[in-house]
């Protein structure tokens, strides 16, 4: 995994914590040089310096992925500035924990925006200004291939995201584009503190299937090897998710009936 890394820019969006901070970590290791993305470039700055990274190895760049309308702003300046990626991980986003009828238009929009078009943007423009072919690793979700009670807006955007990469996929993997879409299941990270209530606050709280869930560690390391191998669709979730998985396939009466009353949270 080590050569195929090696020496070549790889950009990681929402690279401040989570998944992606760890994808910094992992990639650093593999001796990628990194684009860290994030809104939270003080964040993005803390981690260089635990990683002793060196100048030159890495760039930090603030990227607000719900102002997607501004997206190609970054991509322009960024190809400018260092290059064409070997790898693009489109990671960053906003998770959700409240009922659809109590969930505001804003916050639907805000999910949508950061989760869904600001990696549409990002891709997209990337495209319009490149013809090297480009991996692009998305970070779906389990909720990407099956809803669950109280991520109604959350679980939409990364049906989205398969739907919109798959169709890419088909479009271009001929000229070598290539695409791995990632389905996480429960990770423990910071996301259900993070994600949104319908008022578009924060929850604050951490989830305990979050709290028991894989390590993100593993999460990372899979994901990596996952566009190392050329993987196009990597599932990294517990028995549980996997088995709600098998039971949508095979028994989706069954599955609908048992998903009202899980526990999410």
């Amino acid at each position: 995994m080590n050569e195929f890394y090696r020496d070549e820019w790889v950009w990681i969006t929402g690279a401040s914590s989570g998944i992606g901070k760890e994808l910094v970590k992992q990639a650093s290791a593999q001796n990628a040089k990194l684009l860290l993305a994030s809104r939270k470039t003080k964040d993005l700055e803390q981690i260089t310096k635990e990683l002793g990274l060196e100048k030159g190895r890495y760039a930090i760049e603030r990227l607000d992925l719900e102002n997607y309308k501004q997206v190609s702003i970054f991509t322009k300046r960024c190809l400018k500035k260092y290059g064409v990626p070997k790898v693009v991980i489109h990671n960053g986003g906003i998770s959700q924990r409240s009922y659809t009828r109590e969930t505001n238009l804003t916050t639907i929009e805000k999910i949508m925006n950061t989760n869904f078009y600001g990696a549409v943007e990002l891709t997209r423009a990337i495209l319009t200004e490149v013809k090297k072919p480009i991996h692009f690793a998305v970070i779906s979700s389990v909720a990407g291939k099956m809803g669950s009670p109280l991520r109604s807006a959350y679980s939409a955007s990364k049906f989205a995201l398969v739907g919109f990469f798959h169709s890419l996929r088909a479009e271009e993997e001929k000229s070598g584009l290539f695409v791995t879409m990632v389905y996480p299941g429960f990770i423990q990270t910071n996301i259900s503190k993070n994600a949104l209530q319908g008022d578009g606050s924060s929850t604050g709280k951490m989830d305990s299937v979050i709290e028991s869930g894989l390590p993100v560690q593993l999460c990372a390391h899979r994901i990596l090897h996952a566009v190392a191998n050329k993987q196009r669709e990597v599932v990294i979730a517990g028995i549980k998710e996997k088995f709600g998985l098998f039971l949508q396939t095979i028994f989706p009466s069954l599955f609908f009936k048992m998903i009202q009353n899980v526990k999410v949270r």
